[in-house]
């Protein structure tokens, strides 16, 4: 039986929570309630819940206090947080601070909220809880230590099997896929942020329940996910099918969608690591046509820009350089373009020395109405309310 805090100022919100499901027949128990932050810390203490349900906005210690309080005292238990649409940027900081998922309040229905809970369970059930005197290792997570180490060395496959013959990795030499997801190129962006932990977190979302990949994280912006291949097989999956999905994830909390290279059908773990050193080279991203096509972008977004013009710069047809590029990067061009925008603009509202209306212009888009409408879409807020937060 997993127990339950629910923490939220509005007690018609506890109630429906509380008689939204028969929460025993399901494995849970609701231990208590809380009104704020400052209730809710006692009674973590007390009865050390395994998931807290909690709002954002809430008088006395809000939400975002309490994940941070929480987070500082290494309490165990995951985190799951309430929120309404304009909360877009609370949201985006509490994944950051390390809360397990988010739930709109509109919509939550037994469904939902019981899919939400069991994909946190299975969280709970890779973990090890924190006040063992004797802590006990998790052996997938000593296999992917060994890959992150192999991933990282020259040694020979079979001469590292070898050195490490006591631990089970018959997988390695088996057919494998990977992709490296890197948001390298935003790290210059003040607007960019992100954790290893959200990473994994989010990689972990699109894939499971159908897939158990190796997820290595490289550090706070890149991680390298390794496939099976035959699961792929077995469960006629394509990686690109989960690119699409994770760049969907990533824009949504984001507004930010990392470089997603990846190849099936390799023979084994040997030239996986040949494949991903490819990747993580500053040319080996994307292949040439699709490379060429970011860079034009890169270097001409505040000019018109169509498909035509676009395509005629790398000398394809547009229907064919639209295919290929989605298959590669996970969205359209034009998404592509119009994040690319907008994360200029962004940069350029926090110099603070230009009008809406010059920035506009100056990242290509004439129509300061639909820049205006394209900004709050990819960030969350408005121009003028993201300019606010930087210059007050």
């Amino acid at each position: 039986m997993y127990s339950i805090l629910i923490v939220d100022d509005e007690p018609i919100v506890k109630i429906a929570l509380r008689s939204i499901l028969p929460w025993e027949e399901h494995g849970f128990s609701i231990c208590g309630t809380a009104s704020n932050g400052l209730e809710a810390l006692p009674l973590i203490e007390q009865h050390h819940p395994d998931v807290i349900i909690t709002d954002l906005k809430m008088p006395g210690m809000d939400g975002l206090e309490l994940i941070r309080t929480l987070k500082e005292k290494n309490c165990p238990g995951e985190i799951l947080v309430l929120s309404n649409y304009e909360d877009f940027d609370s949201v985006r900081s509490a994944l950051l601070l390390g809360a397990a998922d988010y739930l709109l309040k509109i919509k939550i229905q037994p469904d939902t909220l019981l899919a939400c809970l069991n994909k946190t369970v299975e969280k709970l059930k890779d973990e090890v809880p924190r006040n063992w005197e004797t802590e006990k290792k998790d052996p997938e997570e000593d296999i992917s230590k060994l890959l992150l180490e192999f991933f990282q060395k020259d040694v020979k496959l079979s001469d590292f099997m070898g050195q490490h013959a006591k631990t089970r990795l018959a997988f390695m030499e088996a057919s494998c896929a990977v992709c490296y997801v890197t948001f390298e190129k935003y790290l210059s962006n003040d607007a960019f942020s992100i954790s290893g932990s959200l990473l994994r977190d989010m990689i972990l979302d699109a894939v499971q329940g159908v897939l158990q990949p190796y997820i290595l994280v490289l550090n706070d912006y890149s991680a390298l996910v390794v496939f099976s291949q035959t699961e792929l097989s077995d469960s006629e999956i394509k990686v690109e099918q989960l690119v699409k999905k994770l760049y969907n994830r990533f824009t949504m909390y984001q507004s930010f969608a990392p470089d997603m290279p990846y190849q099936e059908m390799l023979e084994n773990y040997e030239e996986a690591r040949s494949v991903f050193r490819e990747f993580s080279s500053n040319e080996g991203h994307y292949k040439t046509d699709v490379a060429k096509t970011l860079e034009y972008m890169e270097e001409n977004y505040m000019y018109r820009l169509t498909l035509s013009s676009i395509s005629a710069n790398v000398n394809l047809s547009s229907s064919y350089l639209c295919r290929i590029f989605k298959s590669e990067v996970g969205t359209s061009i034009t998404n592509y373009l119009n994040n690319l925008r907008i994360r200029k603009a962004a940069t350029l509202i926090k110099e603070n020395t230009m009008s809406m209306k010059e920035i506009s212009s100056m990242v290509g888009i004439d129509d300061q109405l639909y820049f205006s409408r394209l900004f709050k879409k990819c960030m969350g807020i408005s121009p003028s309310e993201y300019g606010k937060k930087y210059h007050q």
